[in-house]
């Protein structure tokens, strides 16, 4: 794997890039996110480990810039000091996949980026299988979802949805009146190894109900199953 590490402090920096190449994977290390995002413009990356505070910018700013210009195929893990949990749902609405907090735990980050890799070679596995036409839009009565430029729509109007949350949309809206559990919905949408909250999860839930207007009036109606799931049911 060709991973990219975007850490400031040179001791972390070096021990970053130990961790990593001692994995077995190949790590370009970065000290400010321009010179990161100037290398995504012409070079492939697997995976990105950022810092959330480097001189010039902010690892959120980065991964928007990621999000926005390249999209979902390439994995992005935090490594911050941040350590509040509202600073862990930040990262991972602003579009992470995963968020590790410092100190830098050598065995922990090694196998973090083991548990990422291996998601890549189950998608590269599934992208050689013999191909499947796939739908590239949804609609459901005032509802457009375009899936292939992950652009969400009511009456026409665009909604400004982050990536996980067009996902989790996405989900529901083609899946209309099954029963989705937590653990299919964190799978699907972001990863079988990934470690988050519950919260976390209700958060981006909550986030999709309000910005999508999943009310009666709107002929649609997303339940909570307690502990269980979620269901989306219209009318």
């Amino acid at each position: 794997m060709r991973i990219a590490s975007l850490e400031d402090d040179p001791i972390e920096s070096q021990l970053i890039h130990q961790v990593i190449t001692a994995a077995g994977h190949e790590c370009t290390s970065f000290a400010d996110g321009k010179s990161l995002i100037t290398a995504l413009q012409t070079q492939r990356f697997d995976i990105l480990v950022l810092d959330w505070h480097v001189p010039d910018m902010t690892g959120k700013d980065v991964i928007e810039w990621v999000r926005g210009s390249i999209g979902e195929n390439i994995i992005v893990m935090f490594l911050t000091n941040r350590v509040l949990e509202e600073n862990i749902v930040a990262g991972l609405m602003a579009g992470a996949d995963d968020y590790m907090t410092k100190p830098i735990r050598e065995a922990e980050l090694s196998a973090r980026i083991h548990a990422l890799s291996k998601r890549i070679r189950h998608v590269s596995e599934n992208d050689a299988a013999v191909a499947v036409p796939q739908a590239t839009a949804v609609e459901v009565g005032i509802f457009h979802f375009d899936l292939l430029r992950k652009i969400a729509t009511i009456r026409g109007e665009p909604v400004d949805l982050k990536p996980k949350e067009f996902d989790i949309a996405a989900l529901f809206f083609q899946n209309i009146g099954q029963l989705i559990s937590r653990e299919r919905i964190m799978e699907e949408v972001w990863g079988r190894e990934l470690m988050m909250t519950s919260r976390t999860l209700d958060t981006h839930m909550s986030q999709v109900r309000t910005k999508l207007q999943l009310k009666l009036d709107n002929n649609v109606r997303l339940t909570t199953v307690y502990t269980i799931g979620y269901r989306l049911d219209t009318f």
